[in-house]
């Protein structure tokens, strides 16, 4: 299997047309795209210990969820962790391909493993943000539960530390976005959720919610795409079953942290 082979199949099955207009994904590294992959790790983050694994087991592909380089970059050197990074992998011949929001999109992409493992079943048609139409979704859980209850649920679930935000009502309709989903707190609002769970929220807008009376649950936005790296493994299996494949998890313990304020 060649690197242009994978890289082919998931534009098929992850489209490119899918990803948020301000995205940046793709092959991120590679020499030859005509070079034979055998062993292939994959994972959420491209860190250093991902990179050091992955060179100590001689693999020749990384396949990421966040890009390795998102920003362009003015040059390729030791100054910057990136440039570290992309000196590490091209000395060790370590080809790179992320695959961002297209992921966070696809029909049982992240959004869906995500809604998944919050207990809750998507509706249909919502559209939150037009310019992004994949992103985020809403739907119901199967009883109601309290903001301390639900936040437990999702922190015994996740493994993960949760932030929680009540409004002090049982919650019954979810609205979610893997990820960093501050954009989407109005417009869950105004599609009726009782709650809004997602990573990385802004404090203001996060109380500006709560008295709206929507609770807010922030699961962190590692937590939330945590399922990145198998979901890429088994898409990868799928197309071929000989390749070596690595899903590599960062594990972090969970517990509530309560803010009422």
């Amino acid at each position: 299997m060649k690197i242009c082979e994978i890289e082919a199949y998931f534009d098929r099955i992850y489209p490119p047309e899918r990803r948020s207009p301000w995205d940046h994904d793709g092959l991120m590294i590679c020499a030859d795209r005509d070079r034979t992959v055998r062993r292939v790790m994959t994972c959420l983050d491209v860190t250093f210990s991902v990179i050091e694994e992955a060179v100590a087991g001689a693999y020749d592909l990384i396949i990421s969820h966040h890009p390795l380089i998102f920003h362009p970059l003015d040059a390729v050197n030791e100054n910057t962790m990136v440039g570290q990074k992309v000196l590490r992998l091209m000395q060790a011949g370590i080809a790179v391909l992320s695959l961002h929001t297209r992921l966070d999109a696809a029909q049982g992409g992240l959004n869906d493993a995500f809604a998944s493992s919050l207990g809750v079943v998507p509706e249909s048609g919502v559209v939150f943000l037009p310019e992004e139409p994949y992103i985020g979704g809403i739907g119901t859980l199967e009883e109601k539960l309290s903001p301390e209850d639900y936040a437990r649920r999702i922190s015994r679930t996740l493994n993960a530390p949760v932030r929680l935000y009540s409004a002090g009502l049982d919650i019954r309709r979810v609205a979610y976005c893997c990820g960093a989903g501050k954009d989407l707190m109005d417009q869950a609002m105004a599609f009726g959720a009782d709650a809004f769970v997602s990573g990385d929220l802004t404090h203001h807008a996060t109380l500006d919610a709560v008295e709206q009376g929507m609770t807010v649950i922030d699961c962190g936005h590692h937590a939330s795409e945590k399922a990145a790296a198998k979901l890429l493994a088994r898409a990868l299996i799928a197309l071929d079953s000989s390749l070596l494949v690595t899903p590599v998890e960062e594990k972090r313990g969970g517990e509530i942290i309560e803010d009422l304020s």
